[in-house]
């Protein structure tokens, strides 16, 4: 019989979860340490949990869920996997009633998930259409062997940059001491992810400062791969930052996001980031690049340009309650 338990932040919670999602993960690998920092760094001004089903007193799926921040505090964000033994119509439903009855507390209208182009999400997926969800964003994703980039190729296009008096920095290696360098950070990523297109009905929300500093600092001591600015006269006009797990896939790196402010758009920028990104990251025995882009920005032309190669894209879903 199925039975629905909250989260109680145990040890072997954490590894049945990262347990349960490997069984469903169709490119990636969860490592439970990763999961329990990240659950430990979380905002707690906004609702943030997880639920568990088991069978017979074995974990055999979870449905995480969270409030938005700030515009978007009516709206819910969640992921269901299920262990594809147990992915039946009655389980589904166990953990999504479950999910609404916690969400109804901030008085939630909407709920996000989103599921890959792949057939471990062919249940979900069909259990999304049934509930009368409704497909809102189509994202592109890549992969790419960095190995096989022809870094020589794109040197003319850096010592453009450079005589233009654009320079590329490693954030966490030559920036830390730079004057209010992470202030700096901050609202360069602000600015230009205010840009990313996302679904109508949900809003660009920006993450108090001080929780930011705390993922920021997370990242450069646990999951650094690396992280470029652009600089032009002392300021900062563009950046990437790509984590790499180094518990569970340390020849992976994850692109978090890149852009560059629009006065400074269609110069190359993105490209010499890009390149710039990817030296360090073969220096340090990293191989292959994920990235992701939503399906009609034009950043996905860089990607192929640079090699990248399509993988099972993401589709984003959404219903009001």
């Amino acid at each position: 019989m199925f039975e629905i338990r909250k989260f109680k932040e145990t040890d072997l919670e954490f590894n049945e979860l990262a347990r349960i999602d490997n069984l469903v993960n169709h490119d990636s690998i969860d490592h439970p340490d990763d999961d329990k920092r990240d659950w430990f760094l979380r905002d707690k001004s906004f609702v943030r949990d997880r639920l568990l089903l088991y069978e017979d007193d074995i974990a055999v799926g979870v449905i995480y869920y969270s409030q938005g921040r700030e515009e978007n505090c009516r709206t819910a964000f969640f992921t269901m996997n299920i262990d594809p033994k147990f992915n039946v119509e009655e389980s589904r439903l166990l953990l999504y009633n479950a999910m609404l009855t916690e969400i109804d507390k901030f008085d939630c209208n909407k709920i996000y998930t989103n599921v890959y182009e792949h057939s471990n999400y062919d249940l979900v997926k069909e259990f999304l259409i049934s509930n009368d969800f409704k497909h809102v964003q189509t994202n592109r994703e890549y992969t790419c062997n960095i190995k096989n980039i022809d870094l020589k190729k794109y040197k003319p296009l850096l010592n453009q940059l450079k005589l233009a008096g654009i320079n590329f920095y490693d954030s966490k290696e030559e920036m830390k001491d730079w004057p209010n360098h992470y202030e700096k950070l901050e609202e360069l990523t602000w600015t230009y992810h205010q840009d990313f297109p996302i679904p109508d009905g949900v809003k660009h929300t920006r993450t108090p400062f001080k929780q930011a500093l705390k993922i920021q600092k997370d990242f450069e001591e646990n999951y650094y791969g690396t992280e470029i600015v652009a600089v032009k006269d002392g300021r900062y006009i563009g950046s990437t930052d790509l984590e790499v797990y180094y518990k569970s896939e340390p020849h992976k790196a994850w692109t978090n996001g890149l852009g560059v402010l629009k006065d400074f758009r269609r110069k190359g920028i993105a490209t010499a980031l890009k390149i710039k990104a990817i030296e360090k990251l073969i220096e340090k025995g990293v191989t292959e690049i994920r990235t992701d882009n939503e399906e009609n920005n034009p950043m996905y032309k860089i990607n192929v340009s640079l090699g990248f190669e399509p993988v099972p894209f993401s589709l984003e879903y959404m219903k009001k309650i």
